[in-house]
């Protein structure tokens, strides 16, 4: 089966998944204002895969069938393929602003990666190699989309809820012949209302490398259509404003708000070849460490971030030109800061390509030295961003009107006094508004809070560099310089003849 369309894709949300929002449950996400913005611009990225300009950047001929399947199901076997990857993730980035963090890449890059080294899933407890594989197959083949949800709910935070024997916590509850029961909850499911299938992979089960649960019934990983019986998703309230009187007045918020949601499992069947990991100790491990996804997974987001720092630096660019206020030195300098931060996030992706390297399981994975250093700064440098447009654009930002007033009784006024040296009142609303969604909106606040911990908690990301950095080489060099210079220096020092304070390395 090729690759899907917008019109396959909308109709497979048309199902008896449970979406609730704001205290209803939802009949159709594809007719509901709070997710027809999203799911129309998923139905966009997916219809682009179509576009003869673009087919052959976004899909290459499966294995098996032959037929066109999205290019980031690849399991590369070349840096080539890896920079394929990387052009076509960057093509859907683009068309986003780099907003859509979730978009169907995402999840797809992953998946691909652990089936890649399905032999990893063939555990004692448990053989889910083949499992893993199908399900691979299943939606590259099908171009389905995905969500996931990797973290157990905030119940006690001075430990994590898995130590806490909760009932609250997904968990096997019950094995019968057709699979697994699980009961409780998970999080973040992002875009939960807008996916085919949702990834539910271990959780964290270790503290501090000593501590386990007593059981196993936390440590799993299966896959099942978000529509399972069974299967609810709780979803946060919407970031946009749906009340405002013109679309141009969250031209952000309106399309890329892609929800985010709690998984409710109320004694949800499994089946058993669904099941990729059942009551493994080491599940988390296996994961995290033995399959080498990670690397894969933070490519798309590495790319995601030069998409979203390109526009983020575009827009303060704009913003500073419309009053001329990039003539003026500590402007300058401002904008030098936010072109830097979008050729630091490119160059990331960049080194990452470049050193692509060959995993252990045949394909090639991205350089996570780059990764990691991404990961590191970018929510920082995005933050900052977002000051630098709040600082651009002060009180332009705080007294913006609704586009709807171009409009409206006071048109004439609007034209008049809403304009700029280099924008009349039109351009200069549109762009005004654009950066009040893109920097201090609730859609703002949304993506900040989202860079900052979607990847995990930056505290122990940045730990976990500085455990993995080769830093003894370094510190070594400093000790060698400095044994080098004792056994060079001059006895005679300070020598009034002119002599030098170490042995010259030439005589």
């Amino acid at each position: 089966m090729p690759v899907t369309n917008a019109k396959k894709y909308l109709s497979s949300l048309q199902d008896d998944r449970e979406i609730y929002i704001d205290g209803e449950r939802i009949k159709d996400v594809t007719k509901d204002y709070r997710f027809i913005g999203a799911a129309e611009t998923m139905a966009e990225l997916l219809q682009m895969q179509h576009d003869p300009d673009l087919t052959d950047t976004l899909t290459y001929s499966s294995p098996s069938s032959g037929d066109k399947v999205g290019m980031s199901h690849i399991q590369p076997r070349s840096m080539k393929d890896v920079k394929a990857r990387g052009d076509a993730m960057k093509v859907w980035m683009d068309a986003t602003c780099g907003m859509l963090g979730r978009s169907p890449d995402y999840k797809n890059v992953m998946v691909a990666a652990w089936a890649a080294a399905a032999e990893v899933f063939d555990r004692p407890s448990f053989n889910g190699s083949d499992n893993i594989q199908n399900f691979y197959e299943y939606v590259r083949e099908n171009d389905s989309t995905m969500t996931h949800v990797l973290v157990n709910p905030q119940v006690d935070r001075s430990k994590p809820a898995h130590l806490q024997e909760s009932e609250i916590v997904a968990q096997i509850v019950k094995e019968t012949d057709a699979g697994i029961i699980v009961r409780g909850a998970r999080m973040v499911a992002t875009l939960c209302a807008l996916a085919n299938e949702i990834v539910v992979m271990p959780a964290a089960v270790t503290w501090h490398t000593t501590e386990t649960h007593k059981t196993t019934d936390y440590a799993f990983g299966f896959a099942i259509p978000t529509s399972t019986p069974g299967l609810k998703f709780i979803c946060r309230p919407p970031v946009a404003h749906f009340d405002a009187a013109s679309p141009m007045d969250g031209p952000l918020s309106l399309r890329y708000d892609e929800s985010d949601g709690i998984a409710v499992f109320d004694d949800v069947l499994v089946p058993w070849e669904r099941v990729f990991l059942f009551r493994d100790k080491e599940a988390e491990a296996v994961i995290r460490g033995q399959t080498g996804a990670g690397p894969h997974a933070l490519h798309q987001s590495v790319v995601r971030a030069a998409s979203k720092a390109e526009f983020m630096m575009a827009l303060a660019l704009a913003i500073a030109q419309s009053t001329k206020i990039d003539e003026h030195n500590p402007v300058q300098v401002m904008l030098a800061e936010t072109i830097s931060i979008a050729e630091f996030a490119r160059t990331c992706r960049i080194g990452a390509e470049a050193e692509a390297h060959e995993t252990k399981f045949g394909t090639f994975s991205p350089a996570m030295r780059h990764i990691s250093l991404w990961q590191s700064m970018f929510w920082k440098f995005y933050n900052r961003q977002c000051e630098i447009i709040n600082t651009l654009g002060a009180g332009g930002l705080v007294g913006v009107p609704s586009f709807a007033e171009l409009a409206g009784g006071a048109k004439k006024d609007v034209e008049k006094y809403f304009q700029s040296v280099n924008a009349d009142s039109s351009k200069r609303i549109k762009l005004n508004r654009l950066a009040y969604d893109a920097a201090l909106s609730s859609f703002a606040g949304r993506q900040r809070l989202y860079e900052q911990y979607y990847s995990g908690d930056p505290m122990r990301t940045q730990s976990l560099m500085f455990r993995m950095y080769p830093k003894d080489e370094h510190i070594q060099r400093v000790h060698d310089m400095l044994d080098d210079l004792e056994g060079r220096q001059n006895p005679n020092w300070p020598d009034k003849e002119g002599g030098p304070a170490f042995e010259r390395t030439w005589d």
